[in-house]
């Protein structure tokens, strides 16, 4: 059995000023055609994880074709709006995903998503999430910013959404960015990565990620 991935450092549930109500007015509409790229891609799976779950905007498109879906979210606004919105197969957890799973076995999940999650996290704790969301689960969906990003007009938009978010949220974003994106960040977890497609003109791209 591989050797228990680190925990992320002090990664304690906390809500931002547009968790909630507003995100889901504002951002969940305007990814709506991401979360159906995603349940797609997913297709049809027994157990599935989606870590940063949000609003549970992504977890409702999985449970559509998946036997069981949890979400784990941080942020408290996110998962009292999610959970809100009852689905029979679906059921979310609020916490540090590093923290609330440690006692699943390797590969407990059969697919994870993250959507739209790693660039916002602080740099010290991707690492450890990758490592301990590859572990619970046989694949990771990983969707967020290409690197770099072009400047067409869905690039201006997405930055100027990153800036709009407060100085916290675009110093993460600029990060993520200087280190390289999802795929350097996964390599320097030691981690496998297969990019899958691009998105949004390509300012997305979809990878899959394991261990």
């Amino acid at each position: 059995m591989p050797a228990q991935a680190p925990r992320s450092p002090g990664r304690r549930p906390r809500s931002r000023f547009y968790d909630g109500p507003l995100y889901a007015g504002v951002m969940d509409r305007l990814t709506a055609g991401l979360h159906d790229v995603v349940a797609r891609q997913v297709g049809a799976a027994s157990k599935v994880l989606d870590v940063g779950s949000g609003t549970g905007a992504t977890a409702r498109k999985l449970a559509a074709t998946a036997t069981e879906v949890i979400g784990v979210e941080l942020s408290p606004a996110m998962w009292r709006h999610a959970k809100r919105s009852r689905v029979d197969n679906v059921s979310f957890v609020l916490g540090d995903v590093t923290e609330v799973f440690t006692e699943l076995p390797d590969g407990h999940f059969e697919v994870a998503t993250m959507v739209m999650v790693l660039h916002e996290l602080p740099s010290e704790t991707r690492e450890p999430v990758l490592r301990e969301v590859t572990r619970i689960a046989r694949r990771l969906l990983c969707v967020d910013f290409s690197v770099p990003m072009p400047r067409n007009a869905a690039g201006l938009r997405n930055r100027f959404f990153e800036l709009a978010a407060g100085p916290e949220h675009f110093g993460a974003f600029r990060d993520f960015n200087a280190r390289g994106g999802t795929h350097a960040i996964a390599r320097t977890a030691g981690l496998s990565y297969r990019l899958l497609r691009h998105l949004d003109a390509k300012t997305l791209e979809m990878s899959e990620i394991t261990a």
